[in-house]
C-alpha cells in the first residue's frame, strides 16, 4: 500500500468506518494492511513509516 492509499484509508477511519466496512470499501487492498492503518489511527500501534521521495530542482 503506497502513501496515498494509506492516507485514503486513514481518512475513512477518521470518518468513523470500522474494519469490516473499510474492507468492503477497499476490496483491492490487503485486509492486514487495512487493519494496520485502522489500529494506527485508533492509537493501538505505532504508525507505519512509509518512505517518501522528494524531488528538488535547485537550478
Amino acid at each position: 500500500m503506497n502513501e496515498q492509499d494509506w492516507r485514503a484509508v486513514e481518512t475513512m477511519v477518521l470518518s468513523g468506518l470500522d474494519v469490516e466496512a473499510l474492507c468492503a470499501v477497499f476490496p483491492g487492498f490487503d485486509e492486514e494492511a487495512i487493519k494496520r492503518v485502522y489500529e494506527s489511527v485508533k492509537g493501538d500501534t505505532e504508525p507505519e513509516r512509509v518512505p517518501v521521495k522528494v524531488n528538488c530542482n535547485c537550478s
